[in-house]
């Protein structure tokens, strides 16, 4: 029989994760029965809103995996798998029911010259957002200015290029000089190094007029100075608060009265609602050329080994990644 190496949490998270809320298990596999494929974690997508689960329910996550055997249809052995099983070395699952988050395992191609693990970055969950929220939810127009914080993350890294295709001047927010320099490489027009710098004074002068867009995955401070610089009938996209995922909920800042008065309109957006999981293979279908293309570049933040899902997870915490994080296990 075949055994899987399972991390679950120890307890709930109380402020940042620590190692010692992971507990790192083996379980025994019960055969395969019809319908059933057993699979082999190759990456493990790590993302900040993991944090806002209770650990009682087990710890979430995606993965790439390989089919190692099978009793599916349709499933044969060797072919590749996005799979919503949490941090597991092995699985076995039935191709007919729901995972986590309410989503089934779904087959992937290998496409040459592109890493199997860019299905759970770029061309994945943080790919499909960023073209799904931006291109589609924001109605981005040419000559507007855009701000994206996390701007060098996985999700924000794509949208900064995607709104450079529509002709918008894109400024980023990220907490490094190198992240910085990344985010010009990739063609932001202005990078802004908010651990360093002073925001609002850098916002007054790389778009003096105002913002049209605010692209927000980090919620907090950040937040606020931009608020405060958007232009009258601004758009924001909510799609990350990663800044209070580890503060207790109250602390949240109230932008009533600026949303009213600056007539604001924004927009939250949930990657796993039921219409947008059905947008997967569409939106795949879009990103995968434009990375083979090179018109899109991806960052990964890569930690090998299956025993330091903990460690990377706590990164995305931190400061310390770089890039979508994926463990390779």
């Amino acid at each position: 029989m075949a055994t899987a190496k399972v991390w679950s949490g120890r307890r709930q998270y109380e402020g940042l994760p620590k190692l010692d809320d992971f507990v790192l298990k083996e379980e025994v596999l019960p055969p395969l029965k019809d319908g059933e494929i057993l699979i082999e974690a190759l990456y493990l997508s790590l993302d900040p809103y993991y944090r806002l689960f209770p650990v009682k329910d087990g710890l979430p996550g995606e993965q790439v995996a390989r089919i190692i055997e099978s009793k599916a249809p349709g499933f044969p052995k060797g072919a590749l798998v996005c799979a919503h099983v949490g941090w597991r070395s092995k699985s076995v699952i039935d191709v007919n029911k729901p995972l986590g988050l309410g989503i089934k395992v779904e087959l992937i191609d290998e496409v040459p010259g592109l890493s199997p693990s860019l299905w759970i970055g770029a061309i994945g969950m943080p790919g499909v957002t960023a073209y799904m929220s931006f291109l589609e939810r924001l109605n981005p127009k040419k000559g507007e200015v855009i701000v994206v914080s996390a701007a060098s993350g996985a999700v924000g890294s794509i949208v900064g290029q995607l709104a450079k295709t529509q002709g918008l001047v894109v400024i980023g927010l990220a907490g490094s000089e190198d992240k910085c320099k990344f985010i010009e490489e990739i063609g932001f027009d202005h990078a802004i190094n908010y651990k360093k710098e002073n925001i609002a004074s850098a916002l007054d002068k790389y778009a003096p007029n105002g913002i049209d867009i605010f692209y927000d995955n980090v919620g907090g401070e950040i937040r606020d100075t931009v608020y405060s610089k958007l232009r009258e009938k601004g758009r924001v996209l909510v799609c990350g608060q990663i800044s209070a995922y580890n503060e207790p909920q109250d602390k949240v800042a109230n932008w009533y009265m600026p949303i009213v008065r600056k007539e604001l309109e924004i927009k939250g957006f949930y990657i796993f609602g039921d219409k947008n999981v059905k947008e997967f293979p569409r939106v795949r279908k879009a990103l995968v050329p434009l990375f083979k293309q090179n018109k899109l570049k991806a960052k990964e933040h890569i930690t090998n080994g299956f025993e330091n899902m903990p460690k990377a997870f706590i990164e995305l915490f931190t400061g310390s990644n770089f890039g979508k994080a994926v463990v390779k296990a």
